[in-house]
Order: structure tokens, then C-alpha cells, then sequence
């Protein structure tokens, strides 16, 4: 394992955004970190893939292509793509996402200013029809512990719920087995509220991410996703709340009804 950081880009049929996610780690202040693309047996959109490669390459960013050994499921895909990286620190990104310049830079700083950290996360800012929003966390500090975590969860979800802007320590995310198949809505936010209750939280206060909502993935998808989220993060508060009994961290309860239905 070596003790840098390693981008992740699960991808299958990419499109051109793709380009734009390129664009955003090729304009990064700090470019001392790899590429991981890793394509789920595409049937088209391979010039983005090999685009994108250039790109990034051009940039004097160190860029790996890999391809699983048959075609995977989506949430299989982010764990085959994940195990195939070395490097100490991962970061998931997907098609589309953008961070901004200084994302590495400051991610780095944290990493070395604590070196015992495992999962580290920003602000994010949604763009969508409807208007911006940004994700901020429910807290000021800029570390929280297991304990302090179970303050914030889950009386507040959505600013655990995106992958974007989330990087976590290798290690951490193999003692966890990884994002859970079982659960292919809610998958990110499983992962990070499994490490979070394990070693606490590191948390950037600045916008140094953006994503695209779509009418679909927005506050407006339809009502058989809704009701599998909602069961999906029903099933996560269950295992939440064994595992906080268990380690004898606080709970609070009764669970927001809003969290649920």
C-alpha cells in the first residue's frame, strides 16, 4: 500500500460529462494524487474513457484504466474498482461530479494534520432546477467523535447521504467489507455512518464539491424509489442503533419520523 491518495471513477457507458469531471481534478492546485477509471464492460462512450485518460495525463496526473473480469452490478462495481487501489486514502467520484481546485489541497492538509482521521468529509453544493443548495454538516467543530456523531445521527441524514464529497482511509473501508450491495440506494450513506460510529468524523467547512440533481435523483423522484430509500435507511438505523447498544454509545430515540417515511 503506498500512502497517497487514489481518485476512484466507477464508470459504465460513460458520457460526456465525464470530460467535465476530468476537467475539475486536471485544474486541481495540488496534483499529487492517481486516477483510478474503472470500466463496467461499456458498450459505448469508450472515446470519453480514453478522452478523459488524455486529459488527465496531459495534466501530469498519474492515471490507471482497469476493467472488471465480467460485468458487475452497480454497487459491486464501486467495491471491485475501490479494491483494485493501493493507495492509502480513496476518494469515490462518479460522471459528472466536479471538485473544486483546492479539493486535494485541503484534503491533504487535514489528512497530515491528523493523522489518526479515517474518513473525512466537505461541504457540498446540489445544483438543480429548482436552485442550489448546499449540504453543510449539523455542527461546527471541525472533528467530531463516535459519541459526538450519535448527537447528529440520525436526527440529520442528507448531509451523510452523497459519496462525492467523502474521502476515507483503505483500511477503514476493508475492516467494513466496503459499500453493502444489499442496500443500492442508500449504499454511501451506510459506509460512512458505519465509519463515522467506528472512528469519528473529520469535517471541511467549505464548498469544495459539486454535483448535478436531476428531477429524478432530486426531491422529486418517484414514489417506488422513495419507498425503497426509505426502507433501505430503516434497515441502516437498525444496524446503527445494535451496534451503538452493543459499544455502549448513545442513542436517542424515538427515530425522526421524518427520517423514515
Amino acid at each position: 500500500m503506498n500512502s497517497g491518495l487514489e481518485i476512484i471513477i466507477a464508470t459504465r457507458n460513460s458520457v460526456r460529462e465525464l470530460a467535465q469531471t476530468a476537467a475539475s481534478l486536471a485544474a486541481q492546485t495540488d496534483r499529487e494524487f492517481g486516477v483510478l477509471i474503472s470500466d463496467n464492460f461499456s458498450t459505448n462512450g469508450v472515446s470519453h474513457l480514453d478522452a478523459a485518460r488524455r486529459q488527465l495525463v496531459a495534466a501530469g496526473i498519474a492515471v490507471r484504466r482497469v476493467k472488471a473480469p465480467f460485468e458487475l452490478q452497480r454497487v459491486e462495481h464501486w467495491n471491485w474498482a475501490h479494491a483494485q487501489s493501493q493507495a492509502a486514502w480513496l476518494k469515490p467520484l462518479h460522471p459528472g461530479e466536479q471538485l473544486k481546485p483546492g479539493y486535494v489541497a485541503r484534503l491533504k492538509e487535514r489528512i497530515a494534520a491528523r493523522p489518526g482521521a479515517q474518513i473525512i468529509r466537505c461541504d457540498l453544493e446540489e445544483r438543480a432546477e429548482w436552485g442550489p443548495e448546499t449540504q453543510a454538516a449539523p455542527f461546527a467543530p471541525s472533528s467530531i467523535t463516535p459519541t459526538e456523531f450519535t448527537t447528529f445521527f440520525p436526527a440529520h441524514m442528507d448531509w451523510l447521504s452523497h459519496s462525492i464529497n467523502f474521502a476515507f482511509g483503505r483500511t477503514a473501508w476493508l475492516a467494513t467489507g466496503g459499500y453493502s450491495p444489499q442496500l443500492p440506494g442508500c449504499a454511501a450513506l451506510n459506509l460512512h455512518v458505519i465509519l463515522a460510529l467506528h472512528y469519528g468524523l473529520e469535517n471541511i467547512s467549505e464548498v469544495l464539491a459539486t454535483v448535478e440533481v436531476s428531477e429524478a435523483s432530486g426531491p422529486h423522484r418517484n414514489g417506488g424509489e422513495q419507498i425503497n430509500r426509505s426502507m433501505e435507511k430503516w434497515m441502516i438505523l437498525r444496524q446503527a442503533e445494535n451496534y451503538c447498544r452493543s459499544v455502549k454509545l448513545p442513542w436517542s430515540s424515538p427515530w425522526p419520523a421524518s427520517v423514515i417515511f
